[in-house]
């Protein structure tokens, strides 16, 4: 071999010439540098690729991954920051992590990190069977080897439709695996077809997935018992709202449990057919549940038996293939897998629950969540039918002791953890049962609180239904909307669509603050509600904030009305929220107790704690109404930043 050409030949990895150890037919070498066998160039100037590291960039890499997967995070900031590391480091920009369920047979994408966000919005919802015919992604899950491939060489259709998405040429696959089984994968979007760079990619990266394996697996596991728990904790709060709320309402009853079937399994459409002892009609009630905007529908419907009989006739929990059964058609069900599950109650009506699965199946711990749920539910109408069957002085005192005794427990009990920040909030209600509603849900991260305080029209039993309904949906929304306008938008969806049609029309006012307890920054929408007051630490002033937007359940659209504002919250600063039971209070002459009267209290006790604020301007409010009869629910709200 000549030595001049041997000169020639540079490593691509440490651009240093060396003499190659054994020169394979494709061309590779064994470099005696970095130790490495890699793709001979011939040429004496070094040509490095872009994303190859450097010995201590590799070390560092490698650190970094250890504290993410040495530190305690939820499963989703696991992936993001897994993803956004690989992006910083190798300098790629999309990055996909998929999570293998063999349960249910599918691999779905849990996380896509890309540069355009609105990519990443648009791909979030990829779910493929596990499944031979899928192609290379499912066969390198299958033989758990790393694979580096073009899309032009795949004949599924999903490769051509991801590569429209993405603008993806080449893809490289790194089998996430646990104990020799694969919990996922790691996938790397190539703009080129022939892209050497992958070698240098597929190296490093096997070098940490292993532990990421590890991680993942522990997060799945914690985030599968979370789950669990928290069914079963709604479950059980569920549970005690219907069988002791909504006991005199049978069709606000089974739209409170279709709502939570679906809030269990995530699905659009949940059903209950329901038929009465040798009824010839049954009953069907459905409730829409739009994934995307979050927004809620219920109808009903009367149908003959005779064209819901084959279902009627089921007696135990079974699946069924929706696109198989002409009856599950007829109602509008559409999707990959449908639940029924049938009971019969004391006095012979039949009922079936049916839960649908637009994109996956069941698994097995929604499965039992959902068993228990209904065997809760049949409780509740069982119950609900004993009830109707009390006198009616009965059925009054039960009504009123049971509704005020769960309304007590919907309101507050403890002031919310959050470092820094002090609270109070009491509503005394004008009838036992209260249409008034104030609530502090603090996000699970613990950086943000929403308050809210709102009076729903009405008084009594009617009202306390109206209360507890929009404290359930609300607790839903925050979780996964960060505007208050989004959400009283939606609120007001629900209570315009469920009461519309109503003898007595039910509307309700607020005002939603969402607080960054990071920045101290309050963001707040208002759905008629009035003002609400904010005292100034700084300057010893107190001004009024005015709430705009409309009184909700009014009228289906309410984006005229939109609403949103800022305010920033310092030191020593406090709000004060209040129904108009307060201003509007009057006395035996006639008088109201008014706004005036309420500012000047508010900021005559502003020294005390905000619990004892609100003591003591309803001691002053109770003193200037003596003995008259009070005729609105009176609700305070203050908070203070430490």
């Amino acid at each position: 071999m000549d030595s001049r050409r041997d000169d020639d030949r540079i490593c691509l990895l440490c651009a240093e010439p060396q003499l190659p150890n054994g020169i394979t037919r494709n061309g590779r070498f064994f470099c005696q540098t970095c130790d490495r066998e890699w793709i001979l160039e011939k040429r004496k100037i070094a040509r490095i690729g872009k994303n190859i590291l450097s010995s201590k960039e590799k070390t560092e890499f490698l650190l970094d991954n250890l504290s993410i997967f040495n530190s305690s995070m939820g499963l989703d900031e696991l992936m993001q920051r897994f993803a956004e590391l690989i992006s910083v480091r190798l300098k790629r920009d999309k990055i996909a992590i998929f999570i293998t369920n063999l349960e249910l047979g599918e691999i779905k994408l849990a996380y896509y990190s890309s540069r355009q966000k609105t990519l990443q919005r648009a791909i979030k919802r990829i779910t493929l069977d596990y499944d031979l015919s899928f192609g290379v992604l499912v066969e390198t899950m299958a033989k758990g080897e790393p694979c580096f491939y073009k899309f032009s060489d795949q004949s599924h259709p999903f490769y051509d439709f991801y590569s429209k998405l993405t603008g993806t040429k080449s893809q490289l696959v790194i089998p996430i695996l646990y104990a020799n089984t694969a919990v996922g994968m790691l996938t790397i979007d190539y703009d080129l077809e022939d892209y050497s760079d992958y070698f240098e990619d597929q190296e490093i990266l096997q070098l940490v997935v292993g532990q990421f394996a590890v991680s993942l697996r522990n997060s799945l596991i914690f985030s599968k018992s979370e789950n669990q728990s928290k069914n079963f904790r709604s479950l059980h709060t569920a549970a005690l709202t219907l069988s002791q709320l909504y006991l005199n309402n049978h069709d606000e009853m089974i739209r409170m449990i279709l709502l939570t079937l679906s809030g269990i399994v995530e699905s659009s459409l949940t059903c209950l057919i329901e038929r009465t002892l040798e009824s010839s009609k049954a009953k069907v009630f459905r409730l829409y549940r739009d994934l995307e905007n979050y927004q809620i529908h219920t109808d009903t419907k009367t149908i003959e038996v005779e064209q819901m009989n084959p279902l009627l006739q089921i007696k135990e929990t079974i699946t069924m293939d929706p696109s198989t059964s002409a009856n599950l058609e007829a109602l509008g069900i559409e999707g990959k897998e449908s639940m029924l599950f049938p009971l019969t109650l004391e006095n012979g009506t039949n009922c079936i629950f049916i839960l649908t699965k637009q994109e996956s199946r069941f698994p097995n711990d929604e499965i039992e969540a959902l068993n228990a749920f209904v065997s809760l539910a049949r409780i509740t109408m069982e119950n609900a039918n004993l009830y109707q069957n009390l006198s009616n002085k009965e059925r009054l005192e039960k009504e009123i002791e049971i509704a005020k005794e769960i309304q007590s427990t919907l309101l507050p009990r403890n002031s919310p953890e959050a470092e820094g920040f002090s609270f109070g909030g009491f509503m005394v209600p004008a009838r036992g049962i209260g249409g008034d509603y104030y609530d502090f849900i603090l996000s699970p991260n613990r950086n943000e609180l929403f308050i809210c305080i709102g009076d729903v029209s009405g008084k009594g039993v009617a009202a306390g239904l109206v209360m507890a309904t929009v404290r359930t949906i609300l607790h839903s929304l925050v979780r996964v909307k960060d505007s208050p306008w989004e959400i009283l938008n939606d609120i007001n969806n629900y209570l315009y669509a469920s009461y519309k049609e109503a003898i007595t029309p039910r509307f309700m006012s607020m005002i939603l603050l969402r607080w960054n307890l990071i920045t101290g920054e309050v963001q707040y929408s208002g759905a008629g509600h009035g003002s609400f007051y904010h005292y100034h630490s700084d300057s010893n002033s107190l001004s009024v904030i005015e709430t705009e937007g409309v009184i909700l359940g009014i009228q289906p659209d309410i984006s005229p009305f939109r609403n949103e504002s800022k305010l920033r919250f310092d030191s020593g600063d406090t709000i004060l929220l209040y129904t108009d039971g307060v201003t509007e209070a009057r006395n035996a002459d006639g008088f109201e107790f008014g706004e005036s009267e309420l500012k000047s209290n508010f900021f005559s006790f502003i020294s005390l704690e905000p619990k004892n604020i609100l003591e003591k301007i309803y001691s002053e409010l109770k003193e200037f109404v003596k003995e008259q009869e009070q005729h609105d629910d009176i609700t305070m709200v203050a908070v203070r930043k430490i």
